[in-house]
């Protein structure tokens, strides 16, 4: 009974509401859920009761890409209508998190990133609001909030440039530089692409701009390239299989003074064998110039593809342990940094 006790003061009503809306189904909307294991590491410190009463579990979540070993809650969060809704950092070496304060808008929608630091090694949430509607939207009070600091506040800071953050595309973060893609209007035929660059020390913002972007198909994926900020551009503008015959590599040299190289890479023909129908995405690249695909479904036997852009080979690992749960919506992501300090 005293242990029944201790666990149920452990997590409030509010940490509740917030983890729980991870176990919604795939018929109410969902895209996406967060890690099970962390989902799993929550509930086990809870009553059933807890677990079973007065939940919503209708919130559809994402999550931004990992940074030094964080995740945070993406751009799901409607404000106007889930008024208890709340973003949250999450650490899967520990299983911890952290519910981050409001953003104080008006405005249906929140944009997020996740950027770090590795000098003043500290984390940094960037978020942007944006009207509900339309599907493209332009961003609009940027915030940004500092983990570690004690109480947690936003913080408005300045852009100078009117954006809109392309939806189908991903960040990365690189030593201590936040990027995302954005579109200078809302339309995608007669818009202008950029790279959008925060900067986690001095939270400015900067943009790149380059005619050679209008050649970029959606989505595109950014990836940390040795270091260097690259951009892997596929020959399709949605799922990848079989019968796609390659991509467009770009690495940008000198982000003060833009300077760019790029390669096409041509799979070899097992990639036809291999991929074959799986319907498979860029999720980034390895230390070793390996780019990894990954299906978006989960499935059995589950397989990512890896393919080597120095030796041009290409090969098919299988991930075990998803048991028999099959079709739903998975994220890959790779690198990931073992964290084992405390959120705060």
């Amino acid at each position: 009974m005293s242990a029944m006790k201790k666990r149920k003061q452990s997590v409030s009503k509010e940490e509740v509401r917030i983890i729980s809306s991870t176990t919604s189904t795939k018929a109410s909307g969902e895209k996406s859920r967060l890690p099970m294991d962390i989902i799993l590491e929550v509930f086990s410190r809870l009553p059933a009761k807890s677990i079973a009463s007065h939940v919503p579990i209708d919130y559809p979540i994402r999550v931004c890409v990992p940074a030094c070993g964080l995740l945070c809650t993406k751009d799901e969060w409607v404000l106007s209508r889930k008024k208890d809704a709340r973003m949250m950092i999450c650490n899967p070496s520990t299983g911890g998190f952290k519910l981050l304060p409001k953003v104080k808008t008006r405005r249906g929608r929140v944009m997020t990133y996740l950027g770090y630091d590795p000098i003043e090694e500290v984390y940094k949430v960037l978020c942007m609001t944006a009207c509900e509607r339309p599907y493209i939207q332009k961003a609009e009070q940027h915030q940004v909030l500092t983990l570690g600091t004690g109480k947690l506040n936003w913080r408005m800071i300045e852009c100078p440039i009117s954006h809109y953050p392309r939806p189908r595309d991903n960040e990365i973060c690189i030593n201590g530089v936040l990027y995302y893609s954005a579109l200078e209007s809302g339309s995608w035929r007669t818009s202008t692409s950029m790279i959008v660059c925060f900067d986690i020390r001095s939270e400015k913002l900067k943009f790149i701009v380059d005619e050679a972007f209008k050649d970029f198909k959606s989505p595109s994926t950014l990836i940390n390239y040795k270091g260097k900020l690259g951009i892997l551009s596929p020959h399709t503008s949605g799922f990848m299989d079989g019968i796609f015959i390659g991509f467009e590599l770009w690495v940008i040299d000198d982000i003060e003074k833009p300077t760019w190289w790029r390669h096409t890479h041509i799979f070899p023909p097992l990639w036809d064998t291999l991929v074959a129908q799986a319907r498979i995405n860029i999720v980034g690249t390895t230390g070793d110039s390996e780019i990894m695909f990954s299906p978006t479904v989960v499935s059995n036997p589950f397989y990512i593809f890896c393919y080597n852009m120095e030796t041009r080979s290409i090969r098919r690992v299988e991930i075990k342990g998803f048991g028999p749960v099959t079709g739903q919506n998975i994220y890959t992501f790779l690198n990931h940094v073992e964290n084992v300090k405390l959120i705060t």
